[in-house]
């Protein structure tokens, strides 16, 4: 019987990248790794890459099919051989043309092969090989030295793997361990599944290695760039000039550096306002005597693509890295740092909470806290054990003690930034698990006005949850790109499961987008319950600052990655136009809102946290700077070539 090593094991034609090192570790752990192959002939000590050994392997594949001439099926594979040489990168063409689930039970057998033998094609080397095959007839037992033998075949894989790739002490070379320990435990018999387990995990286990080597490239950048990177690369580089400037063009560089801050957290990014802006720059650094960032500037302007090619470039505005950076850092040094106003919200939020689960029967009470603690233990949050009180809950038994621990959270104020978050955290979560006992005050209009506007306006899709995509990072950098914040624990973010719907794209998506506004989960439903209970709190005589409300929530949904301060700003607009929420938002119907940060959080007085927030919001510009100078391909920090 032939047999395929690789394509009717795996599934796949060559190792799949794993999503994370974390996740490559765990299947790793879990399971033999290892491979086997046809070897192609090296000058000693010459060492291929990774990429170039799986080109050699995809190029003898389709050599195998362009051979067979037009109409005409492949030949069948060879048998596999593995030699003095063979690697797991050479196993990626070996194919038996069966399914995973037919040959998954069946051991594999090795058998010398006579050295010159032309079967080994490019891999005929001097020496000793091995020829492998699967237990064709499993009524008749298995010869127990082929059986051997192929366990030793693979053995020599694994070691003619570590060599080539100098792999000993590193990660690549403990998955190679591992994989040896189970093939040397006594009666070892590998069988066909075994050995694809084996491939895959030390493949990809070299593969991840190697990829995080080899770092970005540095071939030239021809597709065009977006506002808010060149902004945030102007920035960059407006404060590189401070050091060298003289007194009158360090004057002149601070006002330009404020200004070009200002328009970022107003959004003024659209296409053309940049491209304006950046010739307005390129003027005055020509006046100033600053021919080096004149020419950046003039640069910068003319890699924006033209403001009527907007809508080619919803993919790179959505991914927005620099947008999506300064608001982690913005809201994490808030949740650091929390203004004490912001703190006596939610302590009223969090009294509303308690007097409106209070108002019902314990029977009923004891319902409500045993469901919104089943949702807390369902998916933990990466900052959950920041607040203890929050955790105090999360670790309670049902029944009356998960009652007890939740009036308990509800009614001591909140000490520090995590306890601020768990508030607004379990608005969203009481309110939703009311509604199916008693639904609280405030549901009936938050529900209408979610299924009318909130909703449509989102325009996006929502994925399953993959534990692959867990991370310990904080706020709504995506999966892909570098984190620049950190909580306690991995948790699931929603911004690594919303997509947004750039084919239907809704005309907020669309505004959103257009000006340099990150898209994280679309407009927020959260803050559309928090908002209306908070609205509620209000027509009811209630004391509660409803801009410190709507901060504190912007807090806990930005930190926790689940929207960017636009999403949850945007409702917070619409409900002032539409219930009268004083918020100070600027106006503006639905379809055009684009949040300024700068009018909403400058609105802040001292006595309300101004300072503290004037601080975060510096904090935040700076790192966003750091962050392009640490991983931009534009970053003259980072060295060419």
């Amino acid at each position: 019987m032939r047999f395929n090593l690789l394509r009717g094991l795996t599934g796949h034609d060559t190792p799949p990248a794993p999503a994370d090192a974390a996740g490559a570790r765990s299947r790793a752990a879990s399971a033999p790794p290892a491979s086997l192959p046809t070897q192609r002939p090296r000058a000693p000590g010459a060492r291929a890459t990774c990429a170039q050994l799986l080109r050699r392997a995809r190029d003898t594949a389709a050599t195998a099919v362009r051979t067979a001439g037009p109409g005409k099926e492949a030949p069948p594979p060879r048998l596999p051989v593995v030699g003095p040489n063979t690697t797991v990168f050479d196993t990626v063409a070996w194919n038996s043309g069966k399914p995973p689930a037919d040959v998954g039970n069946i051991l594999v057998l090795g058998r010398p092969q006579r050295t010159g033998d032309p079967r080994l094609g490019p891999a005929q080397v001097q020496g000793h090989a091995v020829a492998l095959d699967l237990h064709a007839d499993p009524r008749v037992p298995a010869d127990a030295d082929a059986i051997r033998q192929g366990r030793d075949a693979v053995m020599s894989i694994l070691g003619n793997t570590e060599r080539e790739y100098a792999l000993t002490g590193t990660h690549a070379g403990r998955v190679i361990d591992h994989a040896r320990d189970w093939l040397a435990q006594p009666g070892c018999r590998v069988t066909a599944r075994d050995l694809g387990a084996i491939m895959k995990s030390v493949g990809e286990a070299i593969h991840l290695q190697t990829v995080g080597t080899l770092g970005a490239s540095r071939e030239e950048r021809t597709a065009g760039r977006m506002p808010m990177e060149c902004m945030t690369h102007l920035g960059h580089q407006i404060r590189a000039a401070m050091r060298t400037a003289d007194p009158v063009q360090r004057r002149y560089l601070h006002n330009l550096g404020a200004e070009t801050m200002g328009r970022v957290l107003r959004h003024d990014l659209s296409f053309a306002s940049t491209q304006n802006f950046l010739q307005e720059v390129q003027a005055g650094c020509q006046r100033a005597g600053l021919g080096a960032l004149a020419e950046l500037a003039g640069e910068l302007g003319s890699q924006i693509p033209s403001a009527d090619k907007a809508g080619d470039h919803a993919t790179r505005l959505h991914d927005n890295i620099y947008g999506r950076a300064m608001e982690t850092v913005l809201m994490a040094e808030l949740v650091r740092q929390p203004p004490a106003s912001v703190g006596a919200a939610m302590d009223a939020m969090a009294q509303q909470l308690l007097e409106t689960l209070e108002a019902l029967t314990p029977d009923d009470q004891e319902k409500v806290a045993g469901r919104v603690l089943e949702m807390v233990q369902a998916e933990r949050r990466s900052w959950q054990t920041e607040s203890p009180k929050l955790e105090a809950f999360a670790q309670a038994p049902y029944g009356a003690d998960a009652l007890r621990a939740l009036k308990s959270l509800l009614s001591q104020p909140a000490r520090n930034g995590a306890d601020c978050l768990a508030i607004p955290y379990l608005t969203v979560k009481l309110s939703l698990k009311l509604d199916q006992i008693r639904p609280a005050p405030w549901m009936a209009a938050a529900n209408a006005n979610y299924t009318g506007v909130v909703g449509p306006a989102s325009a996006r899709e929502t994925r399953a949850f993959n534990p692959n995509r867990m991370s310990r990072k904080a706020g709504v950098t995506a999966h892909h790109q570098p984190p620049i914040a950190w909580s306690s624990e991995p948790a699931m973010h929603p911004a690594d499961r919303n997509i947004p719907l750039l084919n239907k794209p809704s005309p907020e998506l669309t505004q959103a987008l257009q000006h340099g506004v990150p898209f994280v989960s679309g407009v927020s439903g959260s803050t559309n319950i928090a908002m209306h209970m908070v609205d509620h709190m209000l027509r009811n005589g209630k004391t509660v600052d409803a801009r410190d409300a709507l901060l504190g929530t912007m807090m806990f949904l930005t930190h926790d990655g689940g929207h960017s301060m636009h999403e949850a700003m945007w409702v917070g607009n619409q409900l002032e136009q539409t219930r009268g929420l004083p918020l100070g938002l600027g106006g503006g119907t639905p379809a055009d809102f684009v949040a300024d940060y700068q009018h909403f959080l400058g609105g802040f007085p001292p006595h309300k946290g101004g300072a503290t927030i004037d601080a975060a919001v510096n904090t935040a510009w700076h790192a966003t700077l750091n962050h392009f100078g640490r991983h931009s391909h534009f970053s003259p920090e980072r060295p060419a070539g």
